[in-house]
């Protein structure tokens, strides 16, 4: 908990520096346009409850359900797989909902994976019925989201086209820190209830990335 206050404070001082300083590493301009501050807030949120998603799925599967590495690791090949399949469809799916649409169904999506599992998914092994639907949903959230999120660098002005896509891309690695941090506080002795947990933090992430980007898209589309 002190770490995460520490983490907390220095990322406030880092905000505050941005806003005041001369040369700030990063630009407080890059922020002025509200789709790619929505885009950075919810890769941030939506990171951190993929992250819980990518180590929970195995670490659940083996510890709580004693399934092998392998066997576990076969196990959540599902959701990469459906996640290349709307991933590769991307650009048509911009082109037909645009970028809000989209990202706002996949970050939900991830939070319905949550949801399902923490209702279906219990401490008897059913993979086909308690893993298996919420793993094609985390492959939809990351195929429908992540592509829309990281193309809000592209409203930025050219000049700041190598910070603008760089802010992204550190908001994604901060967030799976911080999900991956969450997941291992919150499942010590890696039972059901520690799981249930993380899920939960998994679905609100969804929730609140969601949130964002609803909260802050364009009023007028151009």
């Amino acid at each position: 908990m002190a770490l995460f206050a520490a983490a907390a404070l220095a990322g406030a001082a880092t905000v505050e520096r941005t806003l005041r300083a001369k040369a700030p590493v990063i630009e407080k301009q890059l922020f002025a346009g509200r789709p790619f501050t929505a885009a950075t807030v919810a890769l941030f949120l939506f990171s951190v409850g993929f992250a819980i998603v990518l180590l929970s799925t195995a670490l659940f599967m083996q510890e709580v359900w004693h399934f092998s590495p392998l066997r576990a690791g076969v196990s959540i090949a599902p959701a990469p797989l459906a996640s290349i399949a709307f991933a590769m469809n991307a650009g048509p799916i911009q082109a037909r909902f645009g970028r809000t649409a989209p990202a706002v169904t996949g970050t939900l999506a991830m939070a319905l994976a949550a949801g399902y599992w923490l209702a279906a998914v219990h401490t008897t092994p059913d993979y086909w019925g308690g893993m298996f639907p919420g793993l094609i949903l985390v492959g939809l959230a990351g195929g429908l989201a992540q592509a829309p999120l990281f193309a809000a660098a592209g409203t930025l002005a050219p000049e700041r086209a190598t910070t603008g896509s760089a802010v992204p891309n550190m908001s994604r690695q901060i967030g799976s820190a911080v999900g991956v941090a969450l997941l291992v506080a919150l499942t010590p002795q890696a039972t059901t209830t520690g799981f249930e947990h993380a899920w939960s933090v998994q679905a609100g992430a969804g929730i609140a990335a969601a949130t964002a980007l609803l909260a802050l898209r364009p009023r007028h589309t151009p």
